[in-house]
């Protein structure tokens, strides 16, 4: 089974896509809205992490049947509790030490990274 879940190639699917699109945005207004002292309204913040637990969950299930992967019987109840220590441990054992490793690296960047840089320029601009 080792074999067949690194033989699968690796590249960028519309999950993947739509996730840093969504992470782009929620991070956008976050730094908007962190000009003005202010949190967004709370039906976007709950939409935008509904939106990106849907788009990792959905992520994982493709992923997982591509590369055979067997599920449990209520996989994503426990996606939804445990993915911050899921989620790196499924990219370690799938993608190997160096893969993962830049994924959880560049995604972790585009959070934060987003976030200061439009933070920065809506506080240039208001100024």
């Amino acid at each position: 089974m080792a074999e067949k879940i690194y033989k699968t190639r690796n590249k960028l699917s519309l999950q993947i896509i739509v996730l840093f699109f969504i992470i782009l945005f929620i991070q956008i207004v976050n730094g908007f809205y962190a000009i003005y002292d202010l949190s967004p309204p709370r039906i976007f913040s709950v939409l935008g992490y509904l939106g990106i637990f849907w788009i990792i969950g959905d992520w994982f299930i493709k992923d997982s049947k591509k590369r055979g992967i067997e599920w449990a019987f209520d996989m994503g109840f426990f996606i939804y509790l445990s993915w911050p220590v899921f989620l790196p441990f499924y990219l370690f054992k799938t993608r190997g030490f160096k893969n993962a490793v830049i994924i959880c690296l560049s995604f972790i960047a585009l959070y934060f990274g987003v976030y200061f840089l439009s933070y920065y320029i809506f506080y240039n601009i208001n100024l």
